[in-house]
């Protein structure tokens, strides 16, 4: 739990209001063609967060506005979207730590996601401080990166995207970006890199 958000392990009966989320094409702005239109893609992302909490003891939470505080039209206890990060197995024995967050409109601009981003960058150090923790982000969404950078992180890397993430991009320009707590093994580096 931050100052003022409620953060809770997903569980089944998240899917619906999660779905909502993620299936809002203003969440997909910045690459529309990856946009989620299943709710089959929720619930395995969902599972996929269930997993890391049974493994790892840290994953993506579901993120409801908390007690204090009033910001109309949000309600307390209302679900905000999914955010933290998720140990991915980069290279044999060198983890990382995915930061991601995905909150509804609605809650934009409150500063939020950079309350959630710092929160879980602080509990991946308190886990396993050893792992890095970074961030894939398109410069398509400029708004993602500097909640990125907010929570300590910094760019390693810039370069062009692939082609099926160009193509989902549309018809704007576009580079990937990978942002890190920390100088990142070539290896790791060249292991995201080649991830799209």
């Amino acid at each position: 739990m931050t100052q003022r958000l409620r953060l809770d392990p997903p569980v089944p009966e998240d899917l619906d209001e999660v779905f909502a989320i993620s299936g809002d094409p203003r969440t997909w702005a910045h690459i529309p063609g990856e946009r989620v239109t299943d709710p089959r893609q929720t619930e395995a992302s969902l599972e996929t967060f269930g997993a890391g909490w049974r493994e790892h003891g840290l994953s993506h939470w579901v993120v409801r506005l908390g007690e204090a505080g009033a910001y109309p039209p949000l309600e307390p206890g209302q679900v905000l979207g999914t955010g933290g990060v998720h140990l991915l197995a980069a290279i044999a024995g060198k983890p990382v730590w995915n930061l991601g967050y995905r909150l509804d409109p609605a809650c934009w601009g409150h500063g939020f996601a950079t309350e959630l981003a710092r929160y879980a960058a602080e509990r991946a150090h308190a886990a396993r401080d050893s792992v890095p923790v970074i961030a894939r982000v398109l410069s398509t969404n400029p708004a993602s990166l500097k909640v990125a950078q907010k929570a300590g992180l910094e760019l390693r890397w810039e370069g062009a995207p692939s082609p099926q993430t160009a193509a989902a991009v549309g018809n704007r320009p576009a580079s990937r970006l990978i942002l890190a707590d920390r100088e990142l093994d070539g290896d790791v580096l060249a292991w995201l890199v080649s991830r799209g």
